[in-house]
């Protein structure tokens, strides 16, 4: 199957609902007390709302600092963000298309999961694109035309991803990060 990149600029990237949506009201339950609650209000995401179609790249990732900020004070950021990723594919597993995703995942298995994400990550925003190079059994690089101001947070979400498709001792390594792309290493341990 073939599709038209999308060529989207920096300005006009959005994230979709159900991003938003799977880590605010699914991922963190419970976790979201008045204070964090506030700050994302004063930052443009208000929860006693009906959420918005979609959000604006920067303010997500706004939003994305505050999380950390409110719910893991004191861990470093990495593993704060890595904590978060990890949220985030449990919530996202909660939304109505994210059930459906994840109950495809855990039946597909880890190589036909990792084939699939350029279509998965298609349908988070309007702007993400990926290509994925196989380097040998249970082995993929994967390259994201973007680069993410959340140390952590883009292995762990891999990672959890894998895991999500059965994968035993998921890795997600990144290699290179700069000149608007991300380079991951996608590893696991193969089944005999």
């Amino acid at each position: 199957m073939t599709h038209r990149p999308r060529s989207v600029p920096l300005g006009e990237r959005q994230v979709y609902v159900q991003v938003v949506e799977g880590l605010l009201q699914h991922g963190l339950r419970g976790q979201l007390s008045p204070r964090l609650r506030e700050r994302l209000r004063q930052a443009g995401v208000d929860l006693d709302r009906p959420l918005l179609p979609l959000y604006p790249v920067p303010l997500w990732a706004r939003c994305l600092h505050i999380v950390i900020e409110e719910v893991y004070p004191g861990l470093p950021r990495t593993e704060a963000f890595s904590r978060l990723a990890h949220a985030h594919v449990e919530g996202y597993g909660a939304t109505l298309l994210g059930r459906a995703v994840m109950g495809v995942m855990r039946v597909l298995g880890p190589t036909h999961v990792v084939r699939r994400l350029p279509e998965v990550l298609r349908g988070t925003d309007n702007y993400t694109e990926v290509t994925l190079t196989e380097r040998g059994p249970a082995h993929y690089e994967l390259e994201l035309n973007s680069v993410m101001d959340a140390p952590g947070y883009t292995e762990a979400l891999f990672e959890a991803l894998l895991g999500a498709g059965g994968a035993k001792a998921p890795r997600a390594t990144k290699l290179h990060e700069g000149e608007g792309r991300t380079v991951l290493s996608l590893t696991w341990t193969a089944e005999p």
